[in-house]
């Protein structure tokens, strides 16, 4: 017989194998299961899934097969097919082969339909690729979960009988159905590992960019090190928004890091642009940081202008000269420039993005953002006992979105933002706003009414609204002054009034005694220094004294940056959380740095340290002075 006819005759016994297997799964649904004891399998059931989740194939399959034996009918096959599928994970596929033999009595269509993809599954594990790919072929239409089994057991099947093409194509197309990001990791590295096991010298392209995408590949699949990250990098500027990116190669990239901190630091900043003090601020501030920093004498840091350079352009040249991870961009337009080419090389940028992105475990977000402080505020507001608020806000759409945080953080902790208003910054007068929100106006207007009916002059004292617990005042230093002024001439100056830290002017040399009674968040360096903070502003002051004190905010968060360069390259979880000069920081789901802050309160002209005080407790004179 020749090879073809060998190879003809297999695909024949294949499907009829197949075929057989369906049709004795069928006949057997109608049989009348043996009877069992009903039993409590709940404790067992959880113990089987638990073994499951921890990779424990072998420990999971025994506990199935032991569910199997306490059930009947299709619940009876849905274990089996468990222990079966979790033999063949464990390279058992003896023990797999027993199980799905077992499990024929009772299967529903869509347990006979697993059951035989499984059974391709094993002629694949034992060596017999084209078996597997002619048993598929000869099944009928398949349920979509049978249809994801089938289409990796075929895209493994066809690297190994040399058809990568069709293989790509076949694991491209199942990714369409896997919604879980370990699922489709998972299936990415299958595509690599056929790669590895199959390399292709030059493939030819196929008009599908995805699928010529993971072909460009193919070729680095024995690279390793730097080799592979700059290749990997010149496929990057082809393949701009291939999922290969973010997802197989950022994981293939850091396995190969072999240091607890990185050895090279790129630190891109705007340092020709409208913004280069903070950027000087930032960038003095994460300097400092790595001289103070003990251990770390073997790294190097590179400092980019992503402003003469291009964001994008100085992040792609950072990764191209061997940066180990990246600090940068500063501006939020330049974060959502780089965060699409971000993966390969962990990542703090220095601002939110403005639009909510896919996360990448290797892109970390790190802001004084406003968020943050309006968070502090709002916590503290309700410790102290309001339930209520108004607010002053800036007319513009920065200041609008501030006011949302507030609202969302004051209402979900169970208070109520009951108005704002929306004032022109560069208003000289602030009478009408504050009589406004504090029904001062209406007050008066029903005094007005009043004496028209009774045609004479009435005694009259106007008086504010008696519902408002806090107010919230959002704007600069000059805006928070005249506010305070107004809110003490129309009698609220007993309401306890925060503000954000953009009402502090921290070089401003006078005393501001307008602001008395303001309490408001900012960042520790600046009103709650500890030792560590301390010092650093003590150098500062030595070695810049002409600097603006409102820069030690950003040189501040630089010296953090630096210091959260380590546990986000080494995913150390137990650094979580940490004292910084910009607060308490910790990292959220998402990636995102936060912040919880001290609040200060202005007294005799000057911040100092403010501590909530609980509501039923003596507030020892501290409210109402001015």
């Amino acid at each position: 017989m020749s090879d073809s006819q060998f190879t003809s005759a297999l695909r024949r016994a294949a499907r009829t194998l197949a075929v057989a297997l369906l049709a004795a799964t069928a006949a057997c649904t109608s049989l009348t299961p043996t009877p069992r004891t009903p039993a409590d399998t709940t404790a067992l059931e959880q113990r089987a899934r638990a073994a499951e989740e921890a990779g424990n194939a072998t420990v999971a399959a025994d506990l199935y097969t032991q569910l199997a034996a306490t059930a009947a009918g299709s619940r009876r096959v849905e274990f089996l097919l468990a222990a079966a599928r979790l033999a063949a994970d464990g390279g058992d596929t003896a023990l797999a082969r027993r199980r799905l033999n077992e499990a024929r009595t009772s299967a529903t269509p869509v347990q006979q339909q697993t059951s035989a993809v499984l059974l391709a599954r094993l002629e694949l594990a034992e060596g017999r690729p084209q078996v597997a790919l002619d048993m598929l072929a000869a099944l009928p239409p398949l349920s979509e979960a049978a249809q994801s089994d089938a289409a990796a057991v075929r895209g493994q099947a066809l690297f190994r009988v040399g058809r990568p093409v069709e293989a790509v194509r076949a694991l491209v197309e199942r990714e369409v159905w896997l919604s879980d990001t370990a699922a489709i990791l998972a299936n990415q590295r299958m595509i690599w590992d056929g790669f590895r096991q199959q390399p292709l010298v030059s493939p030819a392209a196929t008009g599908d960019v995805i699928v010529d995408g993971w072909l460009a590949l193919a070729p680095l699949a024995t690279s390793t090190g730097a080799d592979l990250r700059r290749a990997v990098l010149g496929w990057r500027q082809t393949y701009t928004t291939h999922p290969a990116a973010a997802g197989l190669l950022a994981e293939l990239l850091a396995a190969q890091r072999d240091t607890a901190f990185p050895t090279q630091i790129a630190l891109l900043l705007p340092l020709s642009s409208p913004q280069r003090a903070e950027a000087n601020a930032i960038r003095d501030g994460f300097l400092a940081a790595r001289l103070r920093a003990a251990g770390n004498s073997a790294t190097t840091v590179r400092v980019y202008d992503s402003t003469q350079l291009g964001s994008s352009a100085a992040y792609l040249q950072a990764q191209l000269d061997g940066a180990d991870f990246i600090v940068g961009p500063l501006l939020r337009p330049e974060v959502d420039e780089v965060i699409g080419g971000a993966g390969f090389v962990p990542t703090l940028a220095l601002n939110f993005a403005q639009e909510d992105t896919p996360f990448l475990n290797t892109f970390h977000q790190f802001a004084l953002a406003p968020e943050d402080e309006v968070a502090t505020i709002a916590a503290a507001a309700i410790a102290a006992g309001a339930k209520t608020a108004i607010a002053f806000v800036p007319s513009n759409p920065y200041f609008y979105e501030i006011r949302d945080s507030f609202q969302v953080a004051f209402e979900q902790a169970g208070g109520e933002l009951l108005a704002w208003y929306g004032y022109e910054p560069a208003l000289l007068d602030f009478s009408v706003p504050v009589a406004t929100l504090l029904n001062v106006t209406r007050s008066r207007e029903r005094h007005r009414r009043l004496a028209g009916n009774l045609g004479g002059a009435v005694q009259f004292e106007p008086r504010r609204r008696d519902d408002v617990d806090m107010i919230f005042v959002l704007g600069d230093a000059r805006a928070a002054r005249l506010l305070s002024a107004q809110l003490g001439f129309f009698g609220a100056s007993d309401i306890p009034t925060y503000a954000i830290a953009q009402a502090f002017d921290a070089a401003r040399s006078a005393r501001d005694n307008e602001l008395n009674d303001l309490i408001f968040a900012d960042v520790p360096v600046l009103i709650a220094p500890d030792d560590d903070a301390a010092d650093v502003r003590a150098e500062l002051a030595a070695h810049w004294p002409q600097r603006n004190a409102n820069l030690l905010r950003l040189y501040g968060m630089g010296f953090d940056a630096y210091r959260l360069v380590g546990p986000l390259f080494s995913e150390d979880q137990a650094a979580w959380p940490m004292r910084g000069l910009s607060g308490d920081l910790s990292l959220d789901a998402q990636g995102r740095v936060r912040r919880v802050l001290p609040l200060a309160q202005f007294r005799n002209g000057r911040p100092v340290a403010y501590e909530v005080v609980p509501p039923g407790i003596e507030a020892s004179g501290l409210i109402g002075r001015r």
